[in-house]
């Protein structure tokens, strides 16, 4: 499908094609980042989602990846 210069951000697109530009643009975004705006968006995109977890989740979710030892090192960091 080709666009005019002054049509594309008035077509509609179907589901397939927005999902499309969406993994395109953030394609894009990606490849226009260094490496470390790329560890910064990786940390604070787990960070967010950790933002809801229960204690008693996250402490079991730490044991499950990386085990005892793991999550009592890291209490013992606090």
């Amino acid at each position: 499908m080709t666009f005019t210069q002054t049509s594309p951000n008035k077509l509609m697109l179907t589901n397939t094609q927005f999902d499309q530009l969406k993994k395109e643009y953030a394609t894009l975004m990606m490849d226009s980042m260094d490496i470390k705006s790329m560890e910064q968006f990786v940390f604070d995109t787990i960070y967010d989602n950790l933002e809801m977890a229960k204690e008693d989740e996250l402490k079991e979710d730490i044991k499950d990846m990386y085990g005892d030892d793991v999550l009592t090192d890291l209490l013992n960091n606090l």
